[in-house]
């Protein structure tokens, strides 16, 4: 496969623009991947707090939440980018880290579980170069300790080449082409089967994500298959995925993109307004790599509570939706991300003590429709 691969997107006066896949993916680091996507398709990427206005917080605290993407007994970037100096497996104990810091600090969000990670077979079978003991560790660990308080996702099926659903075949193109090719049915039956192979090993998908961006280009083809899949599978009326992230730009407010007056559906879309802070791996040593996230964190709010992507969140009524990835939390086996986490989850709580809550991003999506109607 080549990640290098220019990705090609036309703008309203008929300009090309073209990114290639690397550089999507560190883009993604930045948080600056859907960002240059929306800009270059013609998508409005940021609105105001006047357009949308948050929905009533009838606890009266302020709710955060908190995105991993792409998690995986393996990490994603081992395949993703080649040469990519990485251990393979994710050690089940890292995981049991991640699972205690999301319990020492009450953090609430969304961790997304890919379930034919890496074109490597699916999770409720088996994994090419994956012992059945580690894989079954893994999702132990997210099913009793992360599940409880963590909305599960599926970031389509591989979050990377495409899954034939008639041949079970990888195809020889990615996840983000492929969705914009595919007819409305066959994504129905694509996220159906993600949904499917997540409740097979006891995991309940409450939406789903995009890798990249995909589905941005066709999203409100995209919104209609996730409430079809979502119906299909578990019956559920209300559901929602994670496309957009603003990072330090202007902010995106929750919006509803898909309803079904027959069913009583409703699709929410659930934007993070923060970059990756934690994904450093870009960064020679080990001091620049903690340097740039303790600055990011001063970035995100600062020591004394009064500056920062946080405040700027809170002032303007926007969602305060913070954004991670399971390989930068991991970093290259280090934990310098996880670390990272840490020092910004002591930071929140002493800042903002009980005056804040941490919610899911189902929980979000409700609130939000509740507050339209």
């Amino acid at each position: 496969m080549n990640t290098k691969k220019s990705l090609r997107l036309e703008d309203s006066r008929g300009a090309i623009s073209k990114v290639s896949r690397r550089e999507m993916l560190q883009l993604a680091g930045g948080g600056m991947a859907a960002a240059v996507f929306s800009a270059v398709s013609g998508n409005v990427l940021a609105q105001s707090a006047t357009q949308h206005p948050a929905p009533p917080n009838t606890s009266g605290k302020i709710p955060f939440s908190l995105i991993i993407d792409d998690g995986s007994p393996v990490d994603p970037l081992f395949y993703e980018l080649p040469g990519y100096e990485t251990p393979f497996l994710v050690p089940a104990e890292f995981t049991r880290r991640v699972a205690e810091t999301l319990d020492r600090f009450e953090l609430r969000g969304k961790l997304t579980i890919i379930p034919m990670p890496s074109c490597l077979g699916r999770i409720d079978k088996s994994l090419k170069r994956v012992p059945p003991d580690h894989l079954q560790a893994f999702l132990k660990i997210v099913r009793e300790r992360i599940a409880p308080r963590f909305d599960i996702t599926p970031e389509f099926l591989t979050h990377l080449r495409a899954y034939d659903l008639k041949t079970g075949d990888y195809q020889h193109i990615y996840e983000d082409v492929w969705i914009t090719r595919a007819p409305l049915e066959e994504i129905v039956e694509y996220f159906a089967l993600a949904f499917q192979i997540l409740q097979n090993v006891g995991l309940d998908a409450t939406g789903i994500t995009s890798p990249w961006v995909s589905g941005i280009d066709v999203e409100k083809k995209y919104a209609q298959a996730l409430a079809e899949a979502q119906w299909k599978v578990f019956k559920r009326k209300l559901t929602w995925y994670f496309l957009y992230v603003t990072s330090w730009g202007a902010p995106r407010p929750l919006s509803i993109e898909y309803e079904s007056p027959e069913l009583g559906q409703a699709v929410v879309s659930v934007p993070a307004n923060f970059d990756d802070i934690f994904w450093s791996m870009e960064q020679p040593t080990r001091a620049e790599r903690q340097k740039l996230i303790s600055d990011n964190i001063d970035r995100v709010l600062s020591a004394d509570g009064r500056t920062g992507r946080i405040r700027q969140l809170i002032d303007s009524g926007h969602p305060v939706v913070l954004l991670t990835h399971w390989q930068s939390l991991y970093t290259q086996g280090t934990g310098l991300g996880l670390d990272g986490l840490v020092a910004l989850a002591e930071r929140i709580q002493k800042v903002f003590g009980n005056s804040i809550e941490w919610v899911s991003c189902s929980e979000r999506a409700q609130r939000f429709v509740s507050s339209r109607t």
